[in-house]
């Protein structure tokens, strides 16, 4: 017996069978269900072995694991249990009614605060995902070129968006990682004006100028995946003198009618065969166009063996397999094969890279870029200002939850005597803030409903046709960052107050002894004064984007940008144009509304085309530095208002006879001065320069120097320019320079006399101050964005600030009114009650003013001409953000101090 007890003692059930029983196992049944476990155990040991009676006790645990024998949780440690969450409800809503201004402040203020973070959200999705839309996006790759001198590196100042016509043809050849090749170039390298016209059946013919058109390799469209409703990307491009448009051309040209096999005519010289129609381009297309010729039209092969005209788009599409870093790679070798003999003639460096189509829009600022793009920065500024708006309103909720407190002492009191844990009420206070957040989630649909149409119009973008047409919507990350953010949101916001709260003492608040603590009032007072922190940058950013602007708009430009009229030159002409432009131009002169008429190949405002390099006369090639040239007739320093500061202006006697000319008289403005090292402009007088207009070298001789302008906008430094006055027209522009007096007839003159002396030729004309100002449309949307959401900014912060000193004056009632008994003023009350404020605001002037100094300094570096940083950049804001916060406080302070102190002494 002796040693079947020991074997007994040795043989016993598996313990986590046992402890698996205990955990899940009801307690009214755990003692009588352990015990016949055990005894059976027991005797199938003797009859069995250990092992079977072990197995079967292990099966017969898991069996009895069922519902009916599963032990019921313990609803005094839940947070929320099904049976309370009704009444938890109840709760909410009677405390979100009962206090309506603290409810509509937290609510309001967070449905702005989700709004704004929506919208912006919602534009930077926009802007990140330009050219997504193309089907082989991930493997279509622009080739970009630098040119760099010894010992520097690459920027994208000295890097262009454009390239040699050769380098897609030699790209395809000679590597099989590319599939496919396609270059795009504007029509404007080859003719300075285009007009199309289209002559129906009965004659009726129909001209349009046309600026948004490329010259496009049949592959352009293959590579790409623009959508067409008419013909095939195949076929469209794919012989010369044929051409694809755009939906909305289609319809200007024809109407409803079939555009397949139409004939277009450019300039009335070159017919083009319509054989394929495009829906119109899409704004989130980093290339826009309208009309596209086809590149056969050139010549076939044309331009495979360029290696010195890099102005020509050139795109790529790799094969899937293909590594782009290590093609890239490949690349210093191909350009020595190339290009080793040109390199060397003008002393440079040439790099190749491969860029990323889907990257171009936020990460491309080269030279020649097709189209204004985005920033990385600036998508990274709006994130943070969304999330500032986000944060300002969940600070409001923490703040008004803190000093409310005190209502709601006695209910915690209460809840806490008749049993309530401290899980149960954090969970009621979370389900509060939770109820608040998604109540916000609703009413901020409600805001961005009414506000689409006014954000799409301040950012300059058609996002979308509707709000609910967002792509956005199909998203599922963009699901989870709503759910995200209410959740987290509730939960963040909503902690500190429920912890608080829950943590009251019965005894104390049930007997009104009950304060705030101090770590409630500090951090209270580091959340405003973080508030007051975000609102000084904001409004410190937003006055400086505003004065930057304005400095732009009003800066002196070296030129009269205002009363000049551009018209358009003619596209269609014959041997004769040189005098038609003549006798426009002396037909104009008549009228006494008119004060100058010059003609141009490019004018104020846009970059200029034509830039070469240029170098002293007797020294070695290899001094040159680059130029811009720009043809121009002896009108045009007076009729836009320029400066001659060193020797004389063109005349008819400098013209140059012919495009192969080897002397020419130019003047230079004082950046090439400055650029080929002359020590004064009066130096540069009758030096002899030599450069390029065409393939010989042309000697030019130096008899006057113009005061530099500002030829691009002035985030631009001043462009060297080398002006000529050419025998040969390549005009571009009519600049006629007149009276705003009777403007109407004035433009009704020009538009005569120009179909008089341009016969069929649409007339095109803008004023330049418009066309100047189309440079800044970017900064001025970005300006815009800032300003509406800086202000939504400084709202959220008003209503906080509002709802926290209402608090924070219902809690000094007594304090009030014996003051006022003691004789003290409204003027001293209003000042005692506004310093703990005026305190916060210096302390957070003292954070936000470095971090603000740093961030515009920042920002201003990007303009080559800017705004000085200035003391009243930074006081001027600090004493709006003063004005604001005592207006805010003092719709409460006036009117406590105003109170009859004997009201509020028998109140309290």
């Amino acid at each position: 017996m002796a040693e079947e007890r020991e074997h007994k003692r040795d043989v016993t059930p598996p313990q986590w069978a046992n402890r698996f029983l205990e955990w899940y196992c009801a307690p009214n049944l755990l003692d009588e269900v352990q015990g016949d476990l055990h005894e059976a155990f027991y005797i199938r040991v003797k009859q069995y072995g250990a092992r079977k009676a072990k197995w079967l006790f292990v099966k017969e645990v898991l069996l009895f694991c069922k519902p009916s024998s599963v032990k019921k949780p313990d609803s005094t440690h839940l947070l929320i249990t099904p049976d309370m969450f009704q009444n938890y409800f109840k709760i909410a809503f009677r405390n979100l009614t009962k206090s309506k201004v603290f409810s509509a402040i937290n609510v309001f203020g967070l449905a702005v605060g989700l709004a704004a973070s929506f919208l912006i959200t919602q534009y930077i999705h926009f802007e990140s995902n330009y050219d997504q839309f193309h089907e082989k996006v991930d493997r279509i790759y622009r080739v970009t070129l630098s040119s760099v001198q010894p010992g520097e590196v690459v920027t994208p100042q000295n890097t262009s968006a454009v390239n040699h016509p050769a380098v897609g043809p030699a790209l395809q050849e000679d590597f099989p990682q590319v599939e496919a090749f396609a270059r795009a170039v504007t029509q404007t390298l080859f003719i300075n004006a285009s007009s199309i016209t289209y002559v129906d059946e009965t004659g009726q013919a129909t001209t349009f100028n046309e600026d948004r058109m490329y010259i496009a390799d049949s592959a352009f469209l293959t590579i790409f995946s623009f959508p067409f409703v008419a013909g095939s990307a195949e076929t469209a491009l794919a012989e010369p003198q044929t051409v694809a448009i755009s939906e909305s051309t289609a319809k200007k040209y024809f109407g409803s009618a079939d555009p397949l096999g139409k004939v277009l005519e450019i300039n009335g010289e070159l017919p083009l065969t319509v054989r394929g129609v495009f829906k119109d381009i899409p704004e989130d297309s980093h290339i826009q166009f309208d009309i596209l010729i086809s590149f056969l039209t050139l010549g076939e092969k044309w331009g495979y063996d360029t290696w010195i005209w890099p102005e020509f788009y050139t795109y790529v599409l790799l094969a899937p397999e293909a590594d782009p870093e290590q093609l890239e790679a490949q690349f210093p070798a191909f350009i020595d094969q190339y290009m080793t003999d040109i390199m060397a003639e003008h002393k440079f460096q040439a790099e190749m890279h491969l860029q990323p189509v889907g990257d171009i829009h936020l990460t491309s600022h080269y030279n020649n870029e097709a189209e204004a793009n985005s920033s990385e920065q600036l998508m990274t500024f709006l994130t943070i200002l969304a999330a500032f708006i986000l944060f300002l309103a969940w600070i409001n909720y923490v703040n008004l939850s803190t000093v409310k407190s005190l209502d709601r002492a006695r209910e915690v009191g209460l809840r806490k005597v008749v049993g309530a844990a401290r899980l149960q009420l954090i969970g009621q206070f979370l389900l509060e803030s939770m109820l608040i957040n998604v109540l916000a989630l609703l009413l901020s649909v409600g805001i961005v409903w009414l506000a689409w149409p006014f954000f799409q119009q301040i950012t300059g973008k058609e996002i979308s046709e509707s709000l609910w047409a967002l792509s956005v919507w199909q998203e599922l990350w963009f699901w989870g960052l709503i759910v995200g953010v209410i959740v987290v949101g509730a939960l963040l916001v909503g902690f500190y107050p429920a912890w608080m709260l829950s943590s009251f003492r019965p005894a104390k608040v049930l007997k009104g002894n009950f304060h705030h603590s101090f770590t409630g009032v500090s951090l209270r007072k580091v959340l405003v004064s973080f508030q007051f922190v975000l609102t000084i940058i904001l409004i410190i950013g937003t006055i400086t984007v505003y004065k930057q602007l304005s400095f732009m708009r009003n800066q002196d430009l070296g030129y009269a940008k205002d009363q000049l009229l551009v018209v358009k030159s003619p596209a269609i002409y014959d041997s004769t144009i040189t005098q038609q432009i003549t006798s426009f131009k002396t037909e104009l002169a008549r009228h006494s509304a008119i004060h100058q008429v010059t003609a141009s190949t490019e004018i104020p405002g846009e970059t200029i085309f034509a830039r070469n390099h240029i170098w002293k006369k007797g020294k070695e090639k290899n001094t040159d530095v680059g130029f811009f040239y720009l043809d121009i007739d002896p009108d045009f320093i007076n009729t836009f208002e320029m400066t001659v500061i060193a020797g004389r202006n063109l005349r008819e006697e400098d013209k140059v006879p012919s495009f192969d000319a080897k002397y020419a008289k130019i003047m230079i403005n004082e950046a090439l001065v400055k650029k080929l090292g002359y020590s004064s402009n009066e130096d540069a007088l009758h030096e002899r320069l030599i450069f390029r207009l065409g393939l010989p070298e042309v000697e030019g001789e130096v008899i006057g120097v113009v005061k530099n302008y500002h030829q691009r906008s002035l985030q631009q430094a001043y462009d060297p320019i080398l002006f000529i006055y050419p025998g040969w027209n390549r005009w571009q522009y009519i600049t006629v320079n007149l009276s705003t007096d009777k403007l109407p007839q004035t433009i009704a003159t020009v538009e005569e006399e120009f179909q008089q002396a341009f016969p069929g030729n649409a007339l095109e004309y803008f004023f330049l101050d418009d066309y100047f100002n189309r440079q800044y449309e970017a900064d001025q949307r970005f300006g815009s964005i800032f300003s509406v959401f800086t202000t939504l900014a400084i709202v959220v912060a008003c209503l906080g600030l509002f709802g926290l000193s209402a608090f924070t004056l219902k809690q000094r009632t007594k304090e009030i009114g014996i003051r006022k008994v003691l004789g003290a003023s409204v003027a001293r009350i209003l000042a005692l009650l506004s310093q703990d404020f005026v305190k916060l605001i210096f302390i957070a002037s003292l954070v936000a003013l470095p971090i603000a100094y740093f961030a515009i300094q920042h920002w201003l570096s990007n303009y080559a001409f800017h705004i000085e940083i200035s003391v009243w950049l930074f006081l001027l804001p600090l004493l709006l953000m003063l004005a604001i916060a005592l207006v805010t406080i003092s719709i409460h302070t006036f009117k406590a101090a105003l109170a009859n102190p004997a009201k509020s002494l028998r109140q309290e």
